[in-house]
């Protein structure tokens, strides 16, 4: 069952990521958990849980998937970001259940993969030459994210003998003109000199390394030249994130709603909704802890996986340095897969019918609950056109109206009220009514850059530099 529901995940998720809206997104992360609670369900129903799922090789996953929900409650900026936390968790459990897919299992999902791959080279094309919008409208959102797409595949692509497929994910790899795809794909062939070399089968090889390096260090070398500011700023807001929450961080996905803030004089000079740098845009997000337990199951996983599969997991991780591919959930997810390897033999363990029956209601219960969430994010942003609509009517009161319910709910008021600040910068009042909204949402999150922005604009502009200078200690008092 499991092997059905990831080859749909995998062959859907990337070419269905540029258009990745939130009912899409939580359709996806809803068929992989119903997915392996159905899996779990039958289990045991037919003798027992799987005993590998308590190997010790999962316990660093099971401490990050509960430190980084604890990041995501402790956030400040949980209403924006509730929902992004579940392409991580789904991507958690791809890894834990493709470690019990059996070989026709894994064979049905890799087929998908492949599949996938020659559909996102045929949408690629139809982009480029019918529509010509391929540079601006790539499949996976964005031409980095789908170069790392591609890297990951060329591997999988040369161990099944399809070298038509190798090539065309080289083409696409050279089309993207993706500096970080190209270091990726050093560090993946590096690597996979070495290991033939440690085994003696490229013995006197040695140059192929250097040579390697020598590419490597001129790739580093012209990514610098090119886009070496904006990556600096984009570090540094990262980093700065890590310093004023260490332990909890920001919570998943919030990197692009606090990183302005972090930068200098609050001015979003260099604002991009990724840090550019997976590690430190976790540890950011997610705080120490949570990265330390990441962190240690990548390493110790990715040693484990056999095949030319290895060197697909190794460009990604490299990749990582210098991109954001694995903070798309499609790419995320292949990697994730990519990632698991078969868990060892073990017995099953025999659950108690009442423990079953226990276990299976708080299921069914936690399932509400998260469906209660969805819903819920849905309305918000069918409010949100509601509101949207009253204002363009030219009936604000009316447009406030349409989201009291997400200005009563301490989950959506933050959110709520910088979209009704938003909205009201028009207005002309000169920004009175904006002003009360963004104060307001200061009171819910000191670290909102947006509502920190807005406001020194309104003042600014409101002929009162008083307010302004006052605005401005604020918010130095918050971002030291």
């Amino acid at each position: 069952m499991t092997g059905y529901i990831f080859s749909a995940v995998l062959l859907l998720a990337p070419p269905l990521q540029a258009v990745f809206d939130l009912p899409l997104q939580l359709a996806f992360q809803q068929a992989v958990l119903l997915g392996c609670l159905a899996w779990l369900v039958l289990r045991v129903r037919a003798g027992g849980l799987p005993g590998g799922l308590g190997d010790r090789r999962f316990y660093p996953l099971w401490a990050a998937a509960g430190l980084t929900l604890l990041a995501l409650l402790a956030s400040p900026f949980r209403g924006y970001v509730f929902q992004e936390w579940g392409n991580y968790a789904a991507g958690l459990l791809i890894f834990v259940f493709s470690s019990f897919l059996d070989e026709r299992e894994r064979g049905l999902v890799l087929r998908s993969v492949l599949l996938c791959a020659w559909l996102i080279f045929g949408v690629s094309l139809v982009q480029a030459f019918a529509f010509k919008n391929f540079a601006s409208h790539p499949p996976l959102t964005n031409l980095n994210a789908l170069a790392l797409f591609a890297v990951m595949l060329v591997p999988l692509a040369l161990e099944g003998r399809r070298w038509a497929l190798a090539g065309a994910m080289i083409v696409l790899i050279v089309w993207t003109q993706s500096l970080g795809a190209a270091l990726a794909g050093l560090a993946a062939a590096g690597a996979y000199a070495a290991s033939r070399m440690k085994s003696g089968e490229l013995r006197g090889s040695g140059w192929l390394l250097a040579v390697l390096a020598a590419v490597a260090g001129l790739s580093l070398w012209l990514l610098q030249s090119d886009s070496v500011a904006g990556r600096l700023a984009w570090w540094r807001s990262a980093l700065e994130m890590f310093l004023a929450r260490p332990l909890t961080g920001f919570g998943a996905a919030s990197f692009p709603w606090a990183q302005a803030g972090f930068q200098a004089g609050g001015a979003p000079v260099e604002h991009s909704i990724y840090a550019h740098n997976y590690y430190l845009e976790f540890l950011a997000e997610n705080g120490l802890f949570a990265a330390a337990a990441w962190f240690l199951l990548l390493f110790t996983a990715a040693r484990r996986v056999t095949g030319l599969a290895r060197f697909s997991v190794i460009a990604a991780l490299a990749h990582s340095l210098v991109d954001f591919g694995l903070s798309v959930p499609a790419n995320f997810w292949l990697f994730c897969f990519l990632l698991a390897s078969p868990a060892a033999p073990a017995s099953d363990v025999e659950v108690k019918r009442p423990a079953f029956r226990s276990a299976l209601l708080f299921a069914c219960l936690l399932e509400a609950a998260l469906l209660s969430l969805c819903w819920r994010g849905v309305a918000f942003e069918r409010a949100k056109r509601q509101a949207l609509a009253a204002f363009a009517a030219g009936d604000p009161a009316k447009s406030e109206l349409a989201l009291r319910p997400e200005l009563g709910n301490k989950l959506l008021r933050l959110p709520a009220l910088e979209f009704l600040g938003r909205l009201n910068l028009t207005a002309r009042d000169g920004g009175a009514r904006a002003a009360v909204y963004f104060e307001t949402a200061l009171l819910e999150n000191r670290y909102s850059a947006l509502s920190w922005r807005a406001l020194a604009r309104i003042y600014s502009a409101s002929g009162r530099p008083e307010l302004a200078a006052g605005l401005e200690r604020r918010r130095q008092e918050v971002f030291k």
